[in-house]
């Protein structure tokens, strides 16, 4: 009786075709995990300007005056503010804001007038805005079809 020496050219085909039949179903099903990486990292820089204007609003009013102009955080960042009695009064301004952000890697922000804008490298319209002038933050840019889908 002789012993089999390893597999034969069908199995191995069969092999194969297995193996293309899972890749086939399992690329799209990861093809998009770039796009919502993006869109979460996003969503986090979001998440980072609320934390920072409420925070630099709690010292504006632990200060306890209406007068002031910036707000040092505890690094000694500097971070200029809306002063008076108004609704926005104590939020950080565009610029403020752009001071109070630590944000690295493949984000850029950039402030312009009122409005701080923070995107990732290559999707301009993957954009994360903040308003000093009402205190808002919007994600209103993070889709799917912005941001790389």
């Amino acid at each position: 009786m002789k012993r089999q020496q390893g597999f034969t050219i069908i199995e191995l085909i069969v092999v194969i075709v297995v193996l293309g039949i899972l890749a086939a179903t399992a690329i799209p099903r990861f093809a998009n995990v770039g796009t919502e990486a993006r869109i979460a990292s996003m969503q986090g820089v979001a998440g980072s300007m609320n934390s920072a204007k409420e925070v630099i609003r709690a010292k504006w009013y632990a200060a306890g005056s209406t007068s002031l102009s910036t707000v040092a955080t505890v690094d000694g960042t500097s971070v200029s503010v809306t002063s008076g009695a108004g609704a926005n009064a104590g939020y950080p301004t565009a610029a403020g804001m752009l001071n109070a952000l630590n944000v690295s890697g493949n984000i850029s922000c950039s402030s312009a007038g009122t409005v701080t804008t923070c995107i990732p490298s290559g999707f301009a319209s993957c954009a994360v805005t903040y308003t000093d002038t009402t205190g808002a933050v919007s994600t209103a840019g993070l889709i799917t079809a912005n941001c790389g889908g």
